[in-house]
């Protein structure tokens, strides 16, 4: 950890600030009948929890090395916009491919792509996150969810 996770993490930590607080402007509603800004929320509550987590790390590390960066901690530009078109292109093709196809192929891109796993790694915890996320929402929160070419 280093420069690069200080300015990451605290891009991101502003970054769920002001989704959470757009949320919060949407209705939150309640437990039991969420409103529109529910589930943003609450995933910008838990990305900015861990955004701050990465943020504290990093500056208790950087300010143990006093600042020194090696070539190992050059903040990735590639990686980012890699991310971000990942990301943009999740939402365009959600409808037409589906939430399990296309949240199994997001994964194992981020899985061997950015964080350079093995491709068999990969497979199994985009296999495991697309099912359990299908469960999560469409079983136990009743969310509707798109289908794609899938029946489910």
């Amino acid at each position: 950890m280093g420069r690069s996770d200080i300015y990451s993490s605290g891009f991101w930590l502003v970054f769920s600030i002001y989704i959470a607080v757009e949320s919060y402007r949407l209705d939150l509603g309640n437990w039991h009948e969420p409103g529109p800004g529910y589930f943003a929320f609450g995933a910008a509550l838990l990305f900015g929890s861990m955004a701050l987590a990465v943020f504290v790390k990093s500056l208790k590390q950087t300010s143990a090395l006093k600042g020194e960066i090696g070539s190992a901690e050059r903040f990735r530009w590639q990686h980012v916009v890699m991310v971000l078109i990942a990301m943009v292109l999740y939402t365009l093709l959600l409808n037409t491919i589906g939430f399990v196809l296309c949240t199994f192929l997001i994964v194992v891109f981020f899985i061997k792509v950015v964080a350079l796993q093995r491709l068999m790694k990969s497979i199994m915890v985009g296999l495991c996150m697309a099912i359990g996320s299908y469960l999560l929402f469409s079983f136990f929160l009743k969310a509707p969810l798109p289908r794609g070419f899938f029946l489910f």
